[in-house]
């Protein structure tokens, strides 16, 4: 993907969405945008884990992520 089309891309999106990347454990792919999803901020202590972690839908009201902030962003 090029930067002018990653900026197109970006500029469809609601502007106040976090924008997160693969932490450091596991393999890379090419750049793409995919559908808005819920992450818990700081839920990862671990340094191979990146800080954040994706929560699906029918896990936001499971305890364990109640503690923690949950903001809608994409991931590249």
């Amino acid at each position: 993907m090029t930067v002018k089309e990653l900026i197109t891309e970006l500029q469809k999106l609601d502007p106040e969405l976090h924008v997160f990347v693969r932490g450091y454990e596991g393999g890379v792919d090419d750049v793409g945008i995919r559908e808005p999803s819920n992450y818990a901020l700081d839920y990862n202590t671990e340094g191979y884990y990146g800080s954040h972690e994706q929560v699906e839908d029918d896990e936001l009201n499971n305890k364990e992520y109640k503690k923690y902030t949950i903001v809608k962003g994409i991931q590249l």
